[in-house]
């Protein structure tokens, strides 16, 4: 219960950020065109790999340590370099950011996909890599969001969903331990 309230307030602040009048909307769309070239320019100079897009290409997983900063909520950008392989990403979606903790890593992506599309993809696709639903596992899932758990192993993995309408997207969090 602790885990799924904790993918709630996840999910809730990813949302209440995602949401705002449209004047910040304005500022913002330029301070994510400066971040999004300041990062760009990183990954030339570092030499590290960030995946914004996924465009169905994989990562080779071999990153070094990682030079990026974190923005204002603490998120750091790119696709974290522990991204467990066996996780598929969300097709048609762009990695937001990570932010990892002592509870665990937070990777929140935007999809063009719907929700029920998400859902039915991460069961295929995580059973395939043998993860378990677990009992609790599909928490209130309908077409405007859902909250789903697995385990493998030891390892746990969370994934909360939730539709934006004006962004005719859904938003997505991958959480791991």
């Amino acid at each position: 219960m602790k885990k799924s309230f904790t993918l709630f307030i996840i999910c809730m602040m990813i949302s209440v950020y995602g949401c705002g009048d449209n004047s910040d909307k304005k500022e913002n769309a330029a301070e994510k065109e400066n971040q999004k070239t300041l990062t760009e320019n990183k990954n030339e100079t570092t030499g590290d790999p960030v995946v914004t897009e996924n465009t169905g290409e994989t990562s080779s997983g071999e990153n070094t340590e990682s030079k990026q900063t974190e923005n204002e909520l603490g998120m750091t950008p790119g696709l974290p370099k522990d991204f467990p392989q066996d996780i598929p990403l969300p097709p048609n979606s762009k990695t937001l950011g990570s932010m990892s903790s002592s509870e665990g890593t937070v990777v929140p992506f935007e999809s063009k996909e719907k929700v029920q599309e998400l859902i039915n993809f991460y069961k295929e696709e995580l059973k395939k890599n043998g993860f378990k639903l677990n009992e609790d596992g599909q928490s209130v899932t309908s077409d405007k969001g859902g909250m789903l758990g697995w385990t493998k192993d030891k390892r746990e993995i969370g994934i909360v969903l939730a539709y934006d309408k004006d962004k005719d997207a859904t938003s997505l969090v991958i959480t791991y331990k």
